[in-house]
């Protein structure tokens, strides 16, 4: 065992377990490692990658080699290899948004719309929020993911919420593009309620229980953001709609390289349900949900 000089942790979250714990390796990928115990999924993560409630942040690491990690006595072990925990900052996974600046935040959501229609992978579900997207899809699998995607969406935000469960474990990647529209809707809504006062916690843990899956990872996604917490990078898109235009675009840009459509998926998700539950309410209605 030997301590290692060269890798160090940027940042951990608050609910990576910190007592003596042995993973299970999940998955590992090159800036990405999923580890599993009893009590859910911790991700070692790039720098790049960024901070999350459960992510460990971790630099000079090659995540493609790890066989074996644990924490013991305050250290993270990855492979023979010990890596200090005390001293290490937190990761603050929370929003805190101005409720006064709710105009800002609508116009900052219409620059992130226009950029993911412009930039979004081809086979994400952007088609949602521009139809000439749909031509894209063109074999009869890719028109058939489309059509379902669709249907489950519409009868969503036509207030039949139980619709989230056709949505679920649909679509192309490692998190399915029906998991990644309803993470961003429950975003959403949590963004919702800062920004007005209207508690959403209701819709947020109905989501959630419709949505649950076996799919551990998808599962820990939904988990956060019924719950507000943020992962770093679209915490920081949040932040950029409060800022200017350039902002914007970097923070959708990095959005946007997240696995092969999910962040673009999440992205229409969370634009969707923002402006279904804005309009109603400027229009002096109640959230269909």
């Amino acid at each position: 065992m030997v301590i290692a000089t060269h890798a160090q942790i940027v940042s951990i979250g608050s609910s990576v377990p910190l007592r003596d714990t042995v993973f299970t390796i999940h998955s590992t990928f090159e800036r990405v490692a999923n580890l599993l115990y009893s009590g859910g999924i911790v991700s070692a993560v790039t720098e790049d990658i960024g901070g999350g409630p459960n992510n460990i942040v971790i630099n000079g690491f090659n995540f493609l080699n790890l066989k074996e990690a644990q924490i013991i006595n305050d250290e993270l072990i990855l492979n023979n290899t010990k890596i200090p925990l005390l001293q290490v900052s937190k990761y603050d996974s929370t929003v805190k948004l101005d409720a006064s600046k709710k105009t800002t935040f609508l116009s900052g959501l219409q620059i992130f719309e226009r950029i993911l229609v412009k930039h979004a992978h081809p086979l994400s579900s952007v088609f949602l929020l521009d139809d000439r997207r749909k031509s894209f899809f063109i074999t009869p699998f890719e028109k058939n993911l489309r059509n379902q995607l669709d249907a489950g969406v519409t009868e969503i935000l036509n207030g039949k919420l139980s619709s989230v469960s056709k949505l679920k474990g649909i679509g192309l990647g490692f998190t399915p593009q029906g998991d990644d529209l309803i993470n961003g809707m429950l975003l959403a809504m949590y963004v919702y309620q800062l920004l007005t006062d209207y508690s959403t916690a209701h819709i947020r843990e109905g989501i959630y229980r419709l949505a649950r899956s076996k799919n551990v990872i998808s599962d820990t996604f939904l988990y956060f953001s019924a719950k507000g917490e943020f992962f770093e990078r679209f915490k920081n898109l949040i932040h950029a709609f409060f800022q200017d235009k350039e902002s914007v675009i970097n923070a959708t840009m990095r959005l946007l390289a997240i696995g092969e459509t999910s962040g673009a998926d999440i992205g229409t998700g969370f634009i969707l349900a923002s402006k279904e539950a804005f309009k109603k309410s400027t229009n002096g209605g109640v959230l269909i949900w």
